[in-house]
């Protein structure tokens, strides 16, 4: 690799530290760089050549998971990460249309999402991944309050257009006693609070 190719991928690698882009950076999880992208998520994505934005977009992965991007047209980037839909865009460009090109992805909004609610410290929406636990995705959310009550956590579940919810022991869990629940994307973990 040349030393002007270097230079620019380290000033684009810093540009995107700051602004908390590419290889990952999103609001769901600490662990999204392993995120892997699926229909409905939507992705910015920008363009950049001889130091200076040529393109940005904004575009929704589709049920066939692609893409649509300006100078590339329709892309296949489910089951990637962001790192290498940026990896591949960054080729197609510099096949096609710019000199060192650098691509910058990020999740804007997920699709595959798992809720923590209730008696966490930082209930909300998080980034699913494959094998994601209740346990794991309460720890994702800050952990447990003080007045959590692990005994009686509520795990719901839409099934054939329905609700289902059940009640899981994440007590029995954190002492190695019980199983704990693989979540599935849209599942909504709701933590209560201990009575007194």
């Amino acid at each position: 690799m040349s030393t002007d190719r270097k230079l620019g991928r380290t000033l684009v690698l810093a540009l995107a530290t700051v602004l908390g882009l590419g290889c990952g950076a999103g609001r769901a999880s600490a662990d999204s760089a392993d995120y892997q992208v699926g229909p409905g998520d939507v992705l910015e994505v920008a363009f950049y050549a001889g130091g200076e934005k040529q393109e940005e977009f904004t575009g929704t992965i589709s049920t066939a998971g692609t893409i649509t991007s300006p100078l590339l047209g329709e892309i296949k980037v489910a089951g990637m990460t962001t790192y290498e839909v940026a990896k591949s865009m960054t080729a197609m460009l510099a096949k096609d249309f710019f000199v060192n090109p650098q691509v910058l992805v990020s999740v804007k909004d997920y699709a595959g999402q798992v809720f923590v609610m209730g008696a966490v410290n930082k209930p909300g929406a998080y980034a699913y991944q494959e094998g994601l636990t209740a346990m794991r995705a309460c720890l994702l959310a800050g952990g447990f309050t003080q007045y959590a009550s692990l005994r009686r956590v509520k795990i719901s579940r839409v099934v054939d257009g329905k609700s289902k919810t059940t009640i899981y022991d994440l007590d029995k869990v954190s002492k190695g006693t019980g199983d704990d629940p693989v979540l599935v994307k849209g599942d909504r973990v709701d933590v209560p609070k201990r009575g007194f």
